[in-house]
């Protein structure tokens, strides 16, 4: 008979959202795992004693790492899925009577309660202790890396950065609006925008990014420093995104990590964009050993030309040698390129014998980097085993920003501003962390089940066999009974007659 589904609804219904959700289901293993406990000490003294009670802020924080989790970008979507979900309502701690928080409730504490706090940083670092008081975090060995999150704002957003200027200035610039006065306004006149001249309306922390072969954004720059042994995320930091901010937020999360952990980095892996002086300044300045890959070199070696790396310098009267054993005295220091600009002298450059082999110039200049000692002991650094081992460690980094960019949104900035964003990135590495804990601490239980079962397996067979044995014993008895009957009474028997 063809059956027909009952909508009505029941009168009374007994039901328990513990026995709906699944026990390998990833919210109830977060919730096993990860203590929370932190963002009730961290926001303490942010509530009022008298009035009525406000949400707990333990249920937007769960609510925040669902949305994270499962890249539900949109707040107002994520309390739909609230509503709809009982995992989702478990998890939080409500039950099937209770409302969920309307989606300005987020808002409202992060630009009101939250504002100023370091409720994200404190979760964050939290989750990292929680990793390693399960051993999952040893710091010897860490790796630096950063990736553009393009920022929540438009390239038409963008407007000219007004520059003082002096009277003369302003009374030309007001003679010339009055001749181009009745003239029609240019468009697409082909001027290069940067960050020097052009700041976002809408972000304004935002910078131009631009890389070969991609197109123009605004973004910002996502930078994270990773434990090489088991891919936890030890610290976070949101730059703009150019090469000097990142080299020096390298040492920055170092120092950070190491008061906040107490571990002592060895060695920090980083690509050819930390490879540059500044950033190798400021790794060695952290006392940790800089395996970063080299930066490409300005500039072309003419072959047959001596080189800088033949020059010696002397610190005591700040002068270079060259190979003929002339003085090279310092005429300027360009701080854009953090070069010093030594020169020879052209009379003794013109009369010494190794001028051809020097220059082709009337007198020989070098350019000798500021931070040549920390690059020079990079290079070698370069040559060892231990390096070509970071640099295969390196590679796991990429891994952690395709699952933020895919999985969980990092791709675009939900929101507009510096802490903003940061903020964000914070939530999505806390959540990154919760899924390493998760598996390590699920490794022994599985080790232990399949144990179990191996054991189980091995019972069976024992019991297989001793049934084995019993059968053929009693068939071993009754053989042996038979012996000595008469040939025909043996026939019957064997027979069952």
């Amino acid at each position: 008979m063809k059956g027909k589904q009952n909508r009505e609804d029941l009168l009374f219904a007994c039901v328990r959202l513990e026995d709906l959700v699944p026990e390998n289901h990833i919210l109830r293993k977060i919730d096993k795992w990860i203590d929370l406990s932190i963002v009730h000490e961290a926001t303490e003294g942010l509530y009022s004693h008298t009035g009525r009670p406000s949400i707990d802020p333990e249920v937007i924080i769960r609510m925040m790492i669902i949305g994270y989790l499962y890249g539900i970008t949109s707040e107002r979507r994520l309390c739909e899925e609230v509503q709809l979900n009982l995992a989702y309502r478990w998890f939080c701690g409500l039950s099937l009577e209770d409302k969920v928080a309307h989606h300005s409730t987020f808002s409202k504490n992060r630009y009101g309660r939250f504002e100023g706090t370091d409720l994200f940083r404190n979760l964050f670092t939290d989750v990292v202790k929680q990793a390693q008081r399960r051993g999952l975090v040893k710091g010897s060995h860490v790796t630096v890396d950063a990736t553009p999150v393009r920022a929540n704002a438009s390239m038409d957003s963008l407007e000219e950065v007004v520059v003082p200027f002096s009277a003369d200035e302003y009374l030309e610039k007001l003679e010339a609006e009055n001749r181009d006065y009745n003239q029609e306004p240019l468009r697409n006149t082909g001027k290069k925008l940067s960050n020097k001249t052009h700041r976002s309306s809408s972000d304004p922390d935002a910078r131009i990014y631009g890389k070969k072969f991609s197109k123009t954004r605004l973004a910002h720059s996502h930078n994270i420093l990773m434990d090489n042994s088991s891919r936890v995320i030890l610290d976070v930091e949101l730059t703009e995104p150019n090469l000097n901010q990142e080299g020096q937020a390298a040492g920055l999360m170092v120092q950070r990590s190491r008061f906040a952990y107490g571990i002592e980095p060895e060695t920090l892996a980083g690509d050819k964009a930390y490879g540059f002086g500044p950033a190798v300044r400021s790794i060695c300045e952290a006392g940790v050993k800089p395996h970063v890959s080299k930066s490409k070199q300005r500039g072309k070696h003419v072959d047959g030309i001596f080189g800088k790396e033949q020059f010696i310098y002397d610190a005591d009267n700040d002068q270079l040698q060259c190979p003929a054993g002339h003085s090279l005295r310092r005429r300027t220091t360009h701080k854009r390129n953090r070069q010093i600009e030594y020169v020879g002298s052209k009379p003794v450059c013109a009369e010494c014998a190794l001028k051809p082999q020097c220059t082709r110039a009337p007198c020989r200049v070098v350019h000798w980097h500021l931070d040549k000692t920390y690059l020079d002991y990079a290079d070698e650094l370069r040559k060892t085993d231990d390096y070509r081992i970071s640099q295969r460690c390196r590679k796991k980094i990429e891994m952690l920003f395709g699952e933020a960019k895919e999985f969980m949104g990092l791709s675009r900035a939900r929101r507009r501003g510096h802490q903003n964003v940061l903020d964000q990135c914070l939530i999505t590495a806390a959540v990154q962390n919760m899924k390493r804990i998760i598996k390590h601490m699920e490794v022994p239980a599985r080790r232990a089940g399949e144990l179990a079962s191996g054991a189980q397996v091995a019972r069976d067979l024992l019991q297989a066999a001793i049934l084995v044995l019993d059968h053929w014993r009693a068939e071993l008895r009754r053989i042996r009974s038979t012996i000595g009957m008469p040939l025909q009474l043996q026939r019957k028997t064997a027979l069952g007659l």
